[in-house]
């Protein structure tokens, strides 16, 4: 172990960092790695050395083994001369084997695609290069001096682009106060790129989403206690330094141990805590519907694991601001508090921010209550992600729910499950490596998924803009059909949300209404026991004749059914001198009426079935997550489905039940043996019962509820009004969303222009240093890329803000990005004139069969669009780029002119 530590400790203070220099004149020289020059005529250097040392080095190739001498002193160690000549060593001093640098990039770029696996890769290899007649010294050395390799290989070239991004970085112009840390631009230029402007109206500036995983964990060593593999960190990490996590969390367990900053409301009277706008008992109703809000509760066992999950920070585009490794066996608040505060050390003072979190309302609760985060509540707007809003009570749904509140436009919460789901491969071999090895895999991995984003982000736009138009115009529909004043809408909709959120009633009427219930369960309970009792009664005195097969013995039925009846006297009588006058009165007019008792039924019967669906999908959902480790994924939702089948005929059965109630309430209703006023209650639709959606009926309870004696509001009896609200709803979240997109489209824009900027001023910095001046040109040539990628489709989305029409490029840097993009690029095997007619002819018939018979001037309009679209940015004229592509320009073909 102190040997690997020490070799670890070289290769980290000192092999590393001495191949900087030496790797970026690699790179270069081979064009990023396509031409390697191996060198094998290299002469030693001149040096004062007086130990050098010779060494056999076995080379590793796709396919081939070959082995090198080299000589090597402290001037010019071995993995320097290994690097020169396109090889990594396996150690850092002395190899005895080195891989080719094509070999290890292909490695290194399939393990963040696949899940690594290290073993199944060197075992291929041995067998490929064993049936070439290739072999190794021993066996399975190949496996532990290649995964070597791989992990200091991935190290050299993290540590290459932080210390070119940090060049980059010296040339970049003083941030304005305006504007986040260059961290967060880096990781989203989208949410992040632009500036803050005072007058842009958004409620909340950026939006984030926080959720945990527990199935991301690692097992704990046997024999090795809390030891831990040698640090090696990534450069550029995501992940909040234990330190910190343990300052936030000894600074919430010591407000946690005071007194809380507001008073609690008695537990005999609901009404509203400090600051928060939804009662106390639907807060507590949600705190028991889900586990993550119960921090006790053991997710993961520590008893076998040492690591139990991560917690992340997300931006809206499912790019992840940080990760916290979490050890705790629940789901703890501090790691949120910890990453919000991370948060706002990095962005401007007067920055908003929108929090969605699974169990939104329980953070923002705390937080009042506790006092976390107390400098910063102010600036936060927390809600509840989209997906999860089921598990919370209707009144915390108003409040909380994005498509409720506003803020949020469309943005739906769940971009941390879409992070878990891109890493779930990741969660077999991470069970088993290192601390420090396991974080690390996960930083390489997060920066893999954020550059994948970064390309489709232009695609992510256009993609939200356009389902934003359609849903847009969908509520606009809807708002003309209904045949309300927008006016009497948000009238309504401001009440409805002030009766739907008002606090219950006090405790006591509540066990008055539970007694009264057991007192009606009681007395129906009470006739059925009277009606057994009298007929074993006739019996006896009927002496019915003995049946020798029958054992009963119908005097002790008698008996225990007597008993039974007297017990149920006893309880009867002591629930009715429990209740109140009110109760009393209320269990008279129960008696009386047969309407009420049908509604109170049927309004405890909905509870129950919401409380069923509620069970019903929380379980789907766990099922889901735990058959997607052992099966492929299409076949998730047939099985999860039929393992949740037998759950389905007691809900439909209830739900029938119900109808049932409701149908007797209408027909009373409509016979006039129902109090004044009273609406009667919507049945349940089968179609659409599990979705559980947030404007289903299943939330309501129309004609339900005696709060209305004085009619039905119109937000809750009238339907034109209550689709009405709903619409209207839906506009103004596609209102925001319209104009946070147009935002955002603004920030790509500005971040693009900035990275541009400082590209060229770096461009005439490095003129010198042809090594770094390649790697500028590389990030040069990336940035066009992504404009080619990006163009195309956010063009169609205007900006919010005046943007000039160059983003920066010269229009031959992006038509050279457009053709690299495109076309195709290869060696050629042989010169053209050695082609024979023959195989011109078959590949010209090869690639007709291919294109299936395309006409030529489909694609030339193809190409000429794409050059349209890049020139059409810079207001420039069409036909000098289109002969730049050499392509003939549109006025030779009326057909082609017209499609153009």
């Amino acid at each position: 172990q102190r040997k690997r530590e020490r070799q670890w400790a070289k290769w980290t203070n000192e092999t590393i960092p001495s191949l900087f220099r030496p790797y970026l004149e690699v790179l270069r020289e081979s064009d990023n790695l396509r031409h390697l020059n191996r060198r094998s005529d290299t002469t030693f250097p001149a040096c004062s050395c007086q130990r050098r040392a010779s060494i056999n080095v076995t080379c590793v190739f796709f396919e081939r083994l070959e082995s090198i001498q080299i000589r090597y002193c402290e001037c010019s160690p071995a993995p320097l001369q290994l690097l020169r000549r396109g090889f990594f060593p396996c150690t850092p001093t002395a190899p005895t084997l080195a891989v080719d640098l094509k070999m290890l990039e292909f490695a290194r770029e399939l393990f963040l695609r696949v899940a690594p696996n290290n073993t199944a890769w060197c075992d291929t290899l041995e067998s490929f290069l064993g049936a070439c007649k290739y072999k190794l010294t021993t066996q399975n050395t190949l496996r532990r001096r290649f995964g070597n390799a791989l992990i200091w290989y991935n190290s050299l070239i993290s540590s290459t682009h932080k210390r070119v991004q940090d060049l980059l970085d010296t040339y970049r112009p003083d941030q304005e106060s305006s504007t986040a840390s260059e961290y967060l631009r880096q990781r989203c230029p989208t949410c992040f790129g632009g500036l803050k402007n005072d007058d842009d109206g958004f409620i909340a500036d950026i939006i984030v989403c926080l959720d945990a995983c527990f199935t991301q964990k690692r097992n704990k060593t046997k024999g090795r206690g809390s030891h831990r593999d040698p640090p090696n960190h990534h450069p550029s990490s995501v992940f909040m330094s234990e330190a910190d996590v343990k300052t936030v969390e000894d600074f919430v367990e010591n407000c946690r141990s005071g007194h809380p900053r507001h008073a609690q409301t008695s537990s005999a009277e609901d009404g509203y805590e400090a600051g928060m706008r939804v009662p106390t008992s639907i807060l507590n109703g949600c705190n028991d519907s889900f586990v993550a809000a119960d921090e006790k509760r053991e997710k993961a066992s520590t008893q076998f694991f040492a690591d139990t999950g991560l917690m992340a920070l997300l931006c809206r585009h499912d790019r992840p601001l940080w990760v916290i490794n979490m050890t705790s066996a629940g789901e703890k608040q501090y790691y949120a508090v910890a990453l919000l505060r991370r948060l706002f050390e990095h962005i401007p003072s007067h920055m908003t921010v929108g929090v969605l979190y699974d169990i939104g309302c329980q953070l923002h609760r705390s937080c009042k209550k506790w006092g976390f985060l107390e400098e910063f509540l102010p600036r936060i707007t927390f809600g509840i992600s989209v997906f999860h809003a089921y598990g919370h009570q209707w009144p915390c749904q108003i409040i909380y729910h994005p498509r409720k509140c506003r803020g949020f436009g469309l943005t739906d919460g769940e971009g941390c499950e879409r992070f878990w789901s891109s890493l779930k491969k990741l969660i077999p071999g991470l069970r088993v490596t290192g601390y420090y090895q396991r974080i690390l895999i996960i930083d390489n991995q997060i920066r893999f998924l954020n550059e994948k984003a970064l390309d489709g982000i232009g695609h992510w736009l256009y993609r939200r803009w356009y389902h934003c138009q359609q849903k847009k115009q969908e509520a606009d529909g809807a708002l003309a059909a209904c045949g309300v004043g927008e006016d009497v809408l948000r009238s309504e909709w401001a009440a409805q949300v002030r009766e739907q959120t008002k606090p219950l009633p006090r405790q006591s009427r509540n066990q008055a209404l539970h007694a009264i219930n057991d007192i009606l369960a009681l007395e129906k309970s009470l006739t059925l026991l009277n009606e057994k009792v009298h007929s074993l009664e006739l019996q006896l005195i009927g002496d019915a004749i003995f049946d020798p097969t029958d054992c009963t013995d119908i005097p002790q039925q008698l008996e225990e059914a007597c008993a039974h009846r007297g017990r149920i006297v006893d309880s009867l009588l002591r629930k009715q001198a429990a209740l109140g006058v009110d109760g009393r009165a209320h269990l008279a007019s129960l008696r009386r009426s047969a309407f009420l008792r049908i509604r109170m039924n049927a309004r405890s019967l909905k509870h129950r079935i919401r409380d069923r669906l509620r069970h019903r999908k929380f379980e789907l959902e766990k099922l889901e997550r735990a058959y997607r480790n052992t099966i492929n994924e299409k076949n998730i939702r047939s099985h999860a489905e039929s393992l949740i089948k037998r759950r389905e005929p007691t809900i439909l059965k209830l739900a029938n039940t119900y109808n049932d109630l409701c149908r007797q309430l209408t027909g009373l209703i409509a016979n006039g043996q129902a109090p004044a006023g009273s609406a009667a209650p919507q049945p349940i639709q089968r179609d659409g019962l599990f979705k559980l959606d947030v404007d289903d009926d299943i939330w309501q309870d129309v004609g339900l509820d005696d709060e209305y004696s004085g009619g039905i509001p119109q937000w809750l009896g009238d339907e034109g009004v209550r689709l009405g609200i709903q619409a209207l709803l839906q506009h103004d979240r596609c209102c925001e969303e319209e104009l946070r997109l147009r935002k955002e489209r603004c920030n790509l824009q500005r971040w693009f222009m900035e990275e541009w900027d400082c590209v060229e001023v770096a461009r005439v910095a490095a003129d010198l240093d042809p090594d770094l001046l390649y790697q500028i040109e590389l990030r040069a040539q990336r940035l066009c890329q992504l404009y080619v990628m990006w163009q195309p489709h956010i063009f169609s989305i205007p900006p919010l803000y005046s943007m000039p029409s160059c983003w920066g490029p010269s229009n031959e840097e992006l038509t050279n990005a457009q053709t690299h993009q495109f076309s195709a690029s290869y060696d050629s095997i042989a010169p053209l004139d050695q082609i024979s007619d023959e195989d011109n002819r078959d590949s010209a018939e090869s690639e007709a069969e291919g294109d299936g018979g395309t006409d030529d001037h489909f694609a030339n309009l193809f190409d000429l669009a794409e050059a349209a679209n890049l020139v059409d940015v810079y207001h420039a004229d069409i036909i000098p780029l289109v002969e730049d592509f050499g392509l003939s320009t549109p006025n030779n073909s009326p057909r082609k002119c017209k499609h153009f």
